[in-house]
């Protein structure tokens, strides 16, 4: 299913990813999907993107962030997001299995857009992409897509 709503899923689990995934297609959720496991990895797509000679740009519309990722953890991730000029215009969710209020409260201070523990029955899945796209594509007026370059 191909849509013009690119989703960036930040996710070491491959089953988390695999369950996200299931739950895009059987919500009849139109998106493009693009999954990276890895914290550096994200990190090093996101600012190619950003660079003059890069080729026609696919900055995603929305970054789902896992905070607990191998190398640089989410919330480091996250940092490096929200402190670039132009890749912190897009919105990040965290969707992670932590409800510690020191990680809600750390990911806030760093600039998250929402915080959502992932949730622990697969139909909470389908409703949560759902209610994701919907806000995110639908409702919220964001800046229009450009390349990301200044």
């Amino acid at each position: 299913m191909q849509s013009d709503f690119h989703i960036l899923l930040i996710e070491d689990s491959r089953t988390d990813a695999k369950i996200i995934e299931r739950a895009l297609r059987e919500g009849n959720v139109e998106h493009r999907l693009t999954v990276i496991p890895d914290g550096q990895q994200a990190l090093d797509y996101l600012t190619r993107l950003n660079q003059p000679d890069a080729p026609e740009p696919d900055a995603p519309d929305l970054v789902l962030l896992d905070l607990n990722l191998p190398g640089l953890d989410g919330c480091e991730v996250l940092t490096r997001i929200k402190s670039d000029p132009i890749l912190r215009m897009i919105p990040v969710v965290i969707l992670t299995t932590s409800q510690r209020e020191e990680d809600v409260r750390e990911t806030y201070q760093a600039g998250a857009n929402t915080y959502i523990p992932k949730p622990a029955e697969y139909p909470r899945y389908r409703d949560l992409v759902r209610t994701l796209r919907q806000y995110w594509h639908e409702t919220a007026l964001r800046p229009t897509r450009k390349p990301l370059q200044s």
